[in-house]
């Protein structure tokens, strides 16, 4: 049995080239050779005037007709961005509508704000501190880093970056309140589950960078796709929590930047990603997503009874093996750190690497 049907990298410490690329030919603006900052501006392109559109009255949970008495800026003002177009105050806290752009405070229709930027250009950052390598054309750039790589099962879309936060004691810790409670701006918090529309505001509000969680509720993801701030769940929608090598890997990386990359396009097979750039060891490679599974791999179960559970490959079964509906599948033995030992298909297997 060579090949898997999943593959996930988590790597303490690894080279890494992301390619950073507008959505146009543009202006390159950094030179190859040059070292880059995660917020140093890449490239740069002239942008069409579409208006920014924010759904306040859902995101402050009023009525449309309602929203006037909550805004917080005249029509036809000038705003910057992060400006707080909308404010409530709620339990948790003040739950805000800021400005994703420089622009006008242009109307307010059917309870959405919408914003006509005044800049011209549309400027990519580099987002991950290191070295440019090579142009892609004249959209965009190739920038090589060292450090920790996780690749993570679901993204909002976003990108930020800050510093790590993690604010979990164990693998499968739920974000509270009480987690807002200390300085958390400018923090990305990392935790274990998020099953709270609330909380996930909360973060908006105080004006976290960035959020990553072991699993989240299906209403949070759907939620945070309409927002700014960064969404990346390592392991999958529910309550499961993280896998422990990735809870392990973000606790000894705690305090270090991070960078998120929350795009995913399983048709094209890119899955979101957590970068954290450190000085690399001489002569460390790229990691490489290994076609064969062996004794003593790191795989995560993805079958149900076991979902999220990680272990080891203890045998690898070279026949098809009867499963209790009654089918015969190719498959593993996975032994748990509890001494567990369970079967597993290898449909159903995630290998870590």
């Amino acid at each position: 049995m060579k090949e898997f049907y999943r593959s996930t990298i988590i790597q303490t410490q690894t080279k890494i080239r992301r390619a950073r690329v507008l959505p146009k030919g543009g202006e390159i603006v950094v030179r190859v050779g040059q070292e880059v900052s995660p917020i140093q501006v890449v490239a740069r392109t002239t942008m069409a005037s579409d208006f920014a559109i924010m759904s306040a009255s859902e995101k402050l949970r009023v009525a449309p007709e309602e929203i006037g008495e909550y805004l917080r800026v005249e029509k036809g003002a000038p705003v910057e961005a992060g400006a707080v177009l909308a404010s409530r105050k709620r339990l948790l806290g003040e739950r805000q509508v800021l400005s994703p752009v420089d622009g006008i405070f242009f109307d307010v229709v059917n309870g959405r704000i919408a914003v006509q930027p005044t800049s011209d250009w549309l400027e990519l950052r580099a987002l991950v501190a290191g070295r440019v390598v090579s142009y892609i054309g004249n959209q965009g750039v190739t920038i090589e880093t060292s450090g920790s790589l996780i690749q993570a099962a679901w993204g909002s879309g976003r990108e930020g970056v800050g510093r790590l936060k993690v604010v979990a004691t164990t693998p499968d810790t739920l974000l509270t309140p009480d987690h807002f409670n200390s300085d958390v701006t400018g923090q990305v918090l990392a935790v274990g589950c998020l099953n709270n529309v609330e909380l996930f505001h909360r973060a908006e509000d105080v004006g976290v960078r960035g959020l990553i969680v072991g699993s989240a509720s299906a209403e949070v993801c759907q939620v945070s796709q309409d927002s700014p701030l960064p969404l990346l769940v390592t392991d999958g929608v529910g309550s499961g929590g993280m896998a422990p090598p990735i809870f392990e890997l973000l606790h000894q990386a705690d305090g270090r930047s991070v960078s998120l990359f929350g795009d995913y396009k399983a048709e094209a097979g890119q899955r979101p990603e957590i970068i954290l750039p450190q000085a690399a060891a001489l002569g460390l490679d790229a990691a490489t997503v290994k076609k064969v599974m062996v004794p003593g791999q790191l795989v995560r179960i993805l079958s149900v009874g076991y979902a999220g559970k990680v272990g080891k490959i203890k045998h690898i079964y070279n026949r098809l093996q009867p499963t209790p509906i009654g089918l015969k599948t190719p498959g593993v033995d996975v032994e748990l750190p509890n001494g567990e030992v369970v079967f597993v298909p290898t449909a159903n297997l995630d290998v870590i690497v």
